[in-house]
């Protein structure tokens, strides 16, 4: 007969062992220690101590077949644990019993059933460990949570932390960190939400990393991040999958299909909510079955089906899912469910969903809350009271500008318009039905670019995020070295890759004031415009069809027919351009090009400019890829002052700076540019006092933005369209990314970027725009000069030293811009744009810099 001492000491070894593996997300290994453990158990003759060990052996084994085997497998281990332990008066574990059977009734989504569980289990618990509170306290925070108890959550995670320190017990603090983080996620602070999970991170990587990052994804994607949140997901699932953990792998399914959601692909949010589904189904998880199939409905509706057989769907999952006690997926259900009434033109029906589910609460997640005002508004509007609609839709893209406004990052600033986008596309649809320029023009305003009407965050110093960049340009400038051998290119684009990542998320976690500025009227902007002799074109899709609002003279609405048409045209032009930037462009071939190019410019000209009959200075308002077009190409507006303003609240912000403050201009060049210094040299001829440098480096560059008031560029340039905060000029050291120059939280007044294609942005939802001059018009630039396509050296040369020339004789950023255009002899009209606002240099006080 074995040693009974020693055969029990190697049970609870084996025991630790599967625990540990447990913990670290990896139940397989877990189940193999486990099972060892209580067949080392079984050859000796059962006893009290014997007892003992088992059943904290088919505790825990109870836990980790549910996640590989389901949940019959588990409550007949948990069964067989409740038996050992009534048989032999165990009462020193009734505590992890509870907690143990209630951690399986939480994963089912049997959200009431569990508390009952935990609730006993902390009635019980005056001998239990430390640890074994500690794991009650965070498992009914996870039941709350999931009931939308926030609160109660919180203060259990808060008590759980505060036992786990004063315990040593790291890997429980850890857990608790991330859980505090996923509370905040729910309450809607996500900033403190990725700051509690990074923390958590950082406490051990190592831990049940799969996770971790399932957490991360679902605030990305609260965020409007889901690019980002699906890459997130993505890595998660290959842990999940790797180590068979069905249910979190289905979780992350589900999330995977709502990113998809967000971004349109219906067949992908499909394949991924049915996929989960299943899952969920063989593991008898009903609630979460039931939040699949609330995507699998969204889906439907999103591909336009309907039929009785979908709204019957949607009653019945609202049904059950308000018996189980879970309110917001049940709010979902009666939102889908009243979408899918109008889907079949009964507003009745669905106004009669409305008046029961009651309003959402402020404390619900955005994207719930927009939901209602979306499908609240849309049955006014379908009920014959277009005002009602209007004005809730006024109401709730005023509540997503304050939730804009609660993030520091610009990248979650512009991310979370997405939120808004249908409550946007119903605002100017409901406008243009009205048919009054004001509603219109005031709709427009409403919801495009909030970020610009927030003010910028100056982050505090980030030593490692500063490394983090010193890294990113050693690795961009190692690529440019290899950029013709894809094997040696492939690992450093991997490397860039992961460097951007981190580097943005470290700007994720800085919260905002909160303070917006409120949309400016139409009265207001007329009289500014008026002021400067100078009209304006607001630029408005609805649905396939283009608009346009004119202020000026005199106000109107003109309909300039489907938007299609005319974002191929843009297309075209782009494509031209970017072939006529090559000087060894064979004579025959740029004759061709040129001649497609010129028709169409004149296509865009008919659509967008001559339909509207206007003269003079023009402030144009784009929407979408018209941020992308050369607009003094077009032939009407040739030789014409021309500003492209992100909105007309933005631009009449910046038209009160300009030319407020002494001009000290700061003219760099950058590397491998055959005309940058006699570029940069013309700049010193127009402005004599200004501080000129040739090869300057990314520290010079970074610095001039915090001492110009004009700052001149010359350098390569590139617009980086999946990451645009990425996108950058290069100086001798390496490239300065838009990302570190909005860390700044200072920009000059009036910046020229002759390098190529700067001027690009990428347009999310909303026209928030993401790129280079967008960055520096958000941290409080007037006036950005760039180019939306290449620029050939000796073009950009000609081109800046005539701007400068007219800039310094007193002439507007905007009119010295047409002049030079006008003047350059060059085959096109060179691709650049004054963005922002017209800057006039105050030459009285003009001087250098000290």
């Amino acid at each position: 007969m074995p040693d009974r001492g020693a055969t029990i000491a190697a049970a609870k070894e084996l025991h630790q062992r599967g625990l540990r593996f447990t913990n670290t997300g990896r139940p397989r290994e877990a189940r193999r220690e486990l099972l060892r453990a209580l067949k080392t158990l079984s050859a000796i003759e059962a006893s009290q101590d014997s007892a003992h060990a088992s059943v904290l052996v088919l505790k825990t084994l109870g836990y980790v077949e549910y996640e590989l085997l389901g949940l019959a497998a588990a409550m007949a281990r948990l069964d067989e644990a409740e038996a050992l332990l009534a048989r032999w008066e165990l009462d020193s574990l009734r505590v992890g019993m509870h907690n143990q059977r209630a951690i399986v009734l939480l994963r089912t989504g049997r959200l009431t059933d569990a508390i009952a569980e935990f609730d006993a289990a902390l009635a019980d618990d005056r001998d239990a460990p430390v640890a074994d509170r500690c794991s009650v306290l965070q498992n009914r925070a996870v039941a709350n949570m999931e009931l939308g108890a926030v609160r109660a959550a919180r203060a259990d995670l808060q008590r759980c932390l505060r036992d786990a320190e004063s315990a040593g017990l790291e890997l429980v603090r850890l857990h608790a960190t991330h859980n505090l983080g996923y509370v905040e996620f729910v309450a809607g602070n996500l900033p403190l939400a990725l700051e509690l999970m990074d923390a958590a991170f950082r406490l051990d990587p190592t831990v049940a990393p799969g996770t971790a990052l399932l957490g991360k994804a679902e605030v990305l994607g609260e965020a409007g991040l889901h690019s980002e949140a699906d890459e997130v997901l993505s890595a998660a699932a290959d842990i999940f999958q790797r180590d068979r953990v069905g249910h979190d792998l289905a979780e992350a399914e589900l999330e995977r299909a709502r990113c998809a959601l967000a971004a349109g692909e219906v067949a992908a949010a499909r394949r991924f909510a049915r996929s989960a589904r299943d899952r969920f189904r063989r593991r008898s998880s009903a609630s979460w079955r039931r939040s699949a199939e609330l995507v699998l409905i969204q889906a439907d509706l999103l591909a336009g089906v309907r039929t009785a057989a979908l709204l019957r769907h949607a009653h019945g999952l609202r049904d059950e899912l308000a018996a189980e006690g879970v309110r917001l997926p049940a709010r979902q259900a009666a939102l889908l469910a009243a979408q899918a009434a109008l889907a079949t033109g009964d507003a009745v029906a669905a106004r009669r969903e409305l008046d029961a589910l009651g309003p959402a609460r402020r404390d619900d997640p955005i994207t719930g809350r927009m939901q209602w005002h979306y499908v609240s508004a849309r049955v006014e509007a379908a009920s014959g009271d277009p005002t009602a609609a209007s004005r809730r839709v006024r109401r709730a893209l005023d509540e997503l500008a304050r939730y804009q406004a609660s993030f520091g990052s610009t990248d979650l600033r512009t991310a979370s318009a997405v939120h808004g986008r249908r409550l946007a596309e119903l605002d100017i649809t409901l406008a243009l039905q009205d048919g009054r320029v004001a509603s219109v023009f005031n709709a427009a305003e409403r919801a495009r670019a909030v970020s610009s009407r927030l003010p910028p965050v100056r982050p505090p110093e980030d030593p490692a995020a500063a490394d983090l960049l010193a890294e990113l340009r050693q690795v961009l400038e190692s690529l440019r070295a290899v950029e013709q051998d894809k094997a040696a290119s492939e690992p450093l684009l991997c490397k860039r890759r992961e460097l951007e990542r981190q580097i943005v998320a470290r700007s994720w976690t800085l919260s905002g004031s909160g303070a917006v500025t409120k949309p400016v009227s139409l009265e207001r902007t007329r009289a500014a415009l008026q002021e400067c002799s100078t009209s304006m074109v607001t630029y408005v899709q609805a649905g396939a069809a283009l608009s346009a609002v004119v202020v000026g003279d005199r106000v109107a609405v003109r309909d300039l027919g489907p938007t299609a048409a005319v974002l191929e045209y843009v297309q075209r032009v782009r494509a031209d351009l970017d072939v006529l930037a090559h000087p060894t462009l064979p004579s025959g071939i740029r004759a061709a090009v040129r001649a497609s190019l010129q028709r169409s410019l004149a296509a865009l000209d008919t659509a967008l400019i001559t339909p509207l009959a206007i003269d003079g200075p023009l402030v144009l308002v784009a929407t979408g890829a018209l941020s992308r077009l050369p607009w003094a190409s077009l032939p009407s507006l040739r030789g014409r002052s021309i500003v492209v303003a992100p909105s007309a609240t933005k631009w009449l912000a910046s038209s009160e700076v300009s030319g407020a403050a002494q001009a000290g201009v700061v003219a760099l060049s950058g590397p491998d540019l055959g005309r940058g210094e006699h570029e940069v040299a013309a700049v010193g001829e127009a402005w004599p006092a200004a501080r000129v440098q040739t090869g300057a480096t990314a520290a010079a560059l970074v610095d001039a933005t915090a001492s110009a008031t004009v700052l001149h560029v010359a350098a390569h340039g590139v617009h980086q369209p999946e990451n645009p905060l990425f996108s950058s000029v290069r100086m001798t050291d390496g490239p300065v990314f838009a990302h570190e120059l909005d860390q700044r939280g200072h920009a000059p007044e009036h910046v020229v970027l002759s390098a190529c294609e700067v001027g690009l942005a990428t347009i999310r939802p909303g026209d928030e725009a993401l790129g280079l001059a967008s960055v520096l018009l958000n941290l409080g630039t007037c006036s950005v000069i760039a180019g939306v396509a290449r620029v050939g050296d000796a073009v950009a040369e000609q081109t800046m030293a005539v701007y400068h020339a007219k800039l310094a004789s007193g002439l507007d950023s905007a009119a010295s811009l047409a002049a030079a255009l006008a003047e350059v002899d060059a085959d096109v009209v060179p691709p650049f744009v004054t963005f922002g606002a017209a800057w006039t240099p105050d030459l009285a006080g003009t001087g250098p810099l000290t």
